[in-house]
């Protein structure tokens, strides 16, 4: 296989009550996770080279744009979700090797950015997460 298309692509959020799925997704950047290091270079170490040691996992940000429609349902989770300072579940799927690959995890808003309104072109916005936690991945059901 020489690759595949990233047609397909969703994204959910939660709005207190369940994970809705966000109307109009463009484009969806899964949270790449990454690793602290901690020196511990001291007075004897080889070559008077640093050493280090692997510290916490910072799990990462993800995004997701969408068609901006002000006051539909997706709109009005994202925009509560971006003030209301609350962990929130999240999912996202995107084409897999075989069907569709899930992320899932608890995250925190940290944006929800409305594009320019332009007279000849669509408007889209974009929404910001910090996971808090670890991720999930597996095959979608």
């Amino acid at each position: 296989m020489a690759g595949k298309h990233g047609f397909g692509a969703t994204f959910g959020l939660h709005d207190g009550v369940a994970i809705v799925a966000a109307a109009e997704v463009l484009a969806v950047t899964p949270p790449s996770p990454t690793i602290e290091t901690i020196d511990t270079t001291n007075h004897g170490s080889a070559g008077a080279m640093r050493e280090f040691i692997a510290g916490l996992i910072d799990t990462g940000e993800g995004t997701v744009r969408v068609n901006y429609l002000a006051g539909s349902a997706t709109d009005l989770n994202f925009s509560e979700a971006a003030v209301s300072r609350e962990v929130r579940a999240w999912e996202m799927t995107v084409p897999g090797s075989a069907g569709a690959w899930k992320f899932s995890g608890n995250c925190v808003v940290t944006s929800y950015e409305k594009d320019e309104v332009v007279i000849d072109d669509k408007m889209t916005a974009l929404l910001s997460f910090k996971v808090s936690g670890a991720i999930t991945e597996a095959a979608a059901v």
